[in-house]
């Protein structure tokens, strides 16, 4: 339900009324009439404005009994059964006041607040315009008429009038909220924060405002203030589901997952049916590997909530790290129709293949996610070429030369084609991630290599290679960070100073073949580890794959250089965070997708210390060229 604040006016009309009052009455009426009904109605705001809302009607009731057509005291009792919540009976003693008073803003404004109560926001928008119209600066009209006018789809209108309010009384928390909303149906987000900031700065505790503002900053990636919002709702209200699933929502894009997991319990308690608070506890409890509690609850939230995307493809994921291949293959393609992931996948103008027989077939492998999912999974255009079709690969433009060594790969396509280049070259098409799903029964690894390094090129950095090298027996390639806009890198990307111990062993000559903003980690280490920085030489994936054949190792966090040098045949030793992608499998030191990989993983989440004293044992007693 979408929520407006809206200005009710009667408390500050005092004032105006009393001393006005013999103008709202009949000019026959006797003055000791006249008086008794001034002094009964300054009593009954009295008590209308001290919340005594009994006393209040009792006193407007007298009125009504000795002036059954008093504007005033119809209109009051019309706010006491607005604030009741029978809008038909206000509506019916506000028409008798109007009918005595047809003048009057405050009360025109008042009657346009229950036409908005009773959905009519035609009339609502037609009382605040007359009003106003009367009243130029009433700025409660123009609130609610920005309210009438947003359910009535006219943003930029409401808009100028929540900025009118704003401009005739700026210590409105009300109305400052009432603009933030306005732009945040705008998709103004950055103005929508700085107006429910200050309805927070004005009214710090209104659960609405910190709910909202919470929301936007959320999404805004400011999570600390996000999360100071969510933490204050939670404490004025224990009992409020949607709080603590926010709240353990921000918490779990801080990576705080302890501290999730006991809001998300709270949500689900709270709201048992609540599938969205279900999946993320399952979410969070992935993230610190606990994955028997976790399956439980995916599988507990598809129970509430059959086919939700979210659940299916998390459940996949942790079947798949399980090697659960029947089941987890099918639940990962729902990775194309979650929230996140919809945007980025659509059909094609020819048919998506769904295993039908391939002779004679011109096939096309689409592209999908980061480079080090398609080096994985092109290794399937073998199987494809060898049922007989023709096979073009469309992949990231920097793979492009190297996809092209892909055997059964005919045609390598570095740029979307178009729908008409599709419909008139190909009769099937399928996602590189959809493939494995495709060949149930067949094994999910290639013969390796299934890449070649240009023989050329890697002639060159052979020989480069060796003269930095001088009289190392060993060659070591060093990869320390990912990607750091990837979910998990701060927990994947290893800081190169944790891995300053390797430094002293003797009889390797390290290079540094990190790319993007982790190499600016070498001046850390500058004077106490040699590493020969090669990372900007590195213009692509062949030129990276014609230097990994020239050395005899590659160290790597989980990135597409680990992939890269797997599918080279190359050896590669991986560093594995305590809760790894799914693809690495669970405690396994080798990897079903690339026999020259070796796994080192951490014992807790965070924690390098004890991979990279594993890291040293192992480069200690293999003094040559590194076995697997």
């Amino acid at each position: 339900m979408v929520i407006y604040k809206t200005g009710i006016e009667w408390c500050a009309l005092q004032q105006r009324l009393l001393p006005g009052l013999s103008r709202r009455m009949n000019h026959d009426s006797p003055s000791g009439l006249h008086n008794e009904i001034a002094t009964l109605l300054e009593t009954g705001l009295a008590h209308h404005r001290a919340g005594r809302l009994d006393d209040a009607q009792a006193f407007y009731r007298r009125i009504l009994e000795l002036q059954p057509d008093h504007s005033a005291a119809l209109h009051y009792s019309g706010v006491l059964a607005l604030g009741e919540g029978d809008h038909a009976r206000a509506a019916q003693l506000m028409d008798g006041a109007l009918a005595q008073a047809p003048g009057d803003a405050e009360l025109l404004g008042n009657r346009g607040v229950v036409a908005a109560r009773l959905g009519d926001h035609a009339a609502a928008a037609a009382l605040q315009r007359k009003a106003i119209e009367i009243a130029p600066d009433f700025a409660n009209a123009h609130n609610n008429l920005g309210n009438a006018l947003m359910e009535l789809g006219d943003l930029a209108c409401a808009e100028q009038h929540y900025r009118r309010a704003r401009k005739l009384n700026p210590r409105s928390a009300h109305f400052a909220f009432n603009l933030g909303r306005a732009l945040e149906k705008a998709g103004r987000a950055p103005e929508a924060i700085a107006q429910y900031q200050d309805a927070r700065d004005l009214e710090p505790d209104d659960t609405q405002t910190l709910m909202h503002l919470g929301k936007l900053l959320r999404a805004a990636g400011d999570h600390a203030q996000a999360a100071a919002c969510f933490e204050r709702i939670v404490v004025q209200e224990p009992e409020n589901p949607t709080a603590h699933f926010e709240l353990g929502y921000v918490y779990d894009a801080m990576h705080r997952y302890e501290e999730a997991i006991p809001l998300y319990r709270r949500a689900v308690a709270l709201k048992p049916d609540a599938a969205g608070a279900v999946n993320n506890l399952a979410f969070a409890l992935t993230a610190l590997a606990r994955y028997d509690e976790a399956q439980a609850y995916y599988r507990r939230a598809l129970e509430l909530s059959p086919g939700l995307p979210e659940p299916q493809f998390q459940l996949g994921m942790l079947l798949l790290r399980r090697g659960e291949y029947a089941e987890g293959w099918p639940l990962f393609e729902s990775r194309k129709t979650t929230t996140i992931g919809k945007p980025n996948y659509r059909k094609r103008a020819c048919a998506e293949w769904q295993g039908e027989p391939l002779a004679g077939k011109r096939f096309l492998i689409a592209r999908e996610q980061g480079v080090g999912d398609q080096i994985q999974f092109v290794r399937y255009a073998g199987l494809l070429a060898g049922m007989g079709a023709q096979v073009d690969a469309w992949v990231a433009p920097e793979l492009a030369s190297l996809a092209a060594t892909v055997p059964g790969v005919a045609r390598v396509l570095d740029a979307a084609p178009s729908d008409e280049s599709i419909a008139a070259r190909y009769d099937y098409w399928c996602d590189v991630m959809s493939l494995p799903l495709k060949f149930p029964g067949r094994p999910i690894y290639a013969p390796v290599p299934y890449m070649r390094a240009d023989a050329t090129q890697a002639a060159a950095w052979r020989d480069r290679v060796d003269t930095l090298a001088g009289v190392a027996r060993r060659r070591i390639g060093l990869v320390w960070a990912g990607n750091p806009r990837h979910l998990f890198d701060a927990f994947r990307s290893v800081p190169l100073t944790s891995l300053l111990p390797l430094a002293a062993l003797e009889g390797n000559a390290w290079f540094a073949i990190q790319k993007g903003p982790g190499a600016t980690q070498l001046a850390d280490v500058a004077g106490r580890w040699p590493l020969h920085a090669l990372g900007d030489d590195l213009h692509d994936f062949a030129s990276t794959a014609a230097l990994i054949e020239s050395l005899d190792l590659v160290i790597t966090v989980d990135t597409s250089v680990a992939h890269l040098a797997g599918a080279l045949g190359r050896p590669v030793w991986v560093l594995l965070a305590a809760q790894p992608d799914w693809r690495w499998g669970m405690e396994r030191t080798d990897s079903v997708w690339y026999p020259s990989a070796r796994l080192f993983r951490q014992p807790a989440l965070g924690d390098w210390s004890a991979v990279v004293s594993a890291l040293e044992a192992a480069l200690a007693t293999e003094p040559g060229a590194a076995s697997n």
